[in-house]
């Protein structure tokens, strides 16, 4: 399908668009800090990146929006569109790049939020520890090593001991490659998880907003902000769901793996990362129930 609507049968097109002429404008669901970001003057914004599935706006300040075919991966800091990259692929996309008066615009191709959807994960669940630890072995057992050894263990960790915290950022924080490096997709999975499982993790999320600019990408900038603020992909809130459900292993096995199939590398790694959050919960659970009990002797 062409990024233009065609003429009607019969007609063709007779040359350039007359000085009145407005494209038809597509529309589009997002988040309400989308659309935010898109509803002020409009200005001029940098095409960074385009796929079949994604085309990636820098808006100025480095915060990231990103156009998305219907079978895409929901990025909370996405337009969707209805029409999939079989129908409408973004692929080759040029000309003036706009975003302002709540529209996007690329050459030809204008978008608009039509309908506000929600990123967020849900809040205020309960890890189940016979779930975390399936879904630890099963982590293992795909063996995602990248950035060492016990990494979800010192993440939760670092829950306990802050001292912990600028080491991990110096680990992780734009370690690996593309546009979302490995390291900073672990750090998104914990800070959202951390958010869901009620875990404190100020320290670590402060050091992360604090140097992100500058230290990663900026797409990777802008999802680490997401997480901090509890958005993220759908993909993310079923896991973090199932860890929370209970033993049925079914449930929990679907969700990691629809996670671990997101990108090269980036599920598995969102996976140590929420993985890490859970078990930061259970540990902190633990800690505070035997504190009660040495209390009471």
């Amino acid at each position: 399908m062409s990024l233009l609507t065609p003429p009607p049968p019969g007609q063709r097109s007779t040359g350039p668009p007359s000085p009145g002429y407005r494209p038809a404008v597509i529309p589009a669901s997002g988040t309400a800090s989308v659309q935010s970001l898109i509803s002020g003057p409009t200005c001029p914004a940098d095409l960074i990146a385009t796929f079949p599935t994604a085309a990636y706006l820098r808006l100025f300040g480095g915060r990231v929006i990103a156009v998305l075919t219907h079978d895409a991966v929901r990025l909370p800091c996405g337009l969707v569109l209805a029409a999939t990259s079989a129908e409408r692929p973004l692929t080759g996309l040029h000309g003036p790049v706009l975003t302002g008066a709540g529209q996007v615009r690329i050459g030809a191709l204008t978008v608009a939020i039509s309908r506000v959807v929600s990123a967020t994960v849900p809040m205020g669940l309960v890890p189940d520890a016979t779930a975390v630890g399936r879904a630890g072995r099963r982590l293992e057992h795909l063996g995602f090593n990248e950035h060492g050894l016990g990494l979800a263990e010192r993440l939760a960790a670092g829950c306990r001991n802050p001292r912990d915290v600028p080491g991990l950022v110096r680990l992780l924080l734009g370690a690996g490659s593309g546009l979302t490096p490995s390291g900073d997709d672990v750090l998104a999975g914990f800070l959202v998880g951390s958010r869901s499982f009620g875990v404190c993790a100020d320290e670590l999320r402060t050091a992360v907003m604090a140097r992100a600019p500058g230290a990663t990408t900026d797409l990777s900038a802008t999802l680490l902000s997401h997480a901090a603020s509890g958005e993220s992909i759908p993909q993310v809130g079923a896991l973090l769901l199932a860890l929370a459900a209970g033993p049925a292993d079914a449930p929990l096995d679907e969700s990691l793996g629809n996670l671990v199939g997101v990108g090269h590398s980036s599920g598995i790694a969102m996976a140590t990362g929420l993985y890490a959050a859970a078990k930061a919960s259970l540990d902190l659970g633990r800690h505070d129930v035997n504190k009660g009990l040495h209390r009471d002797r």
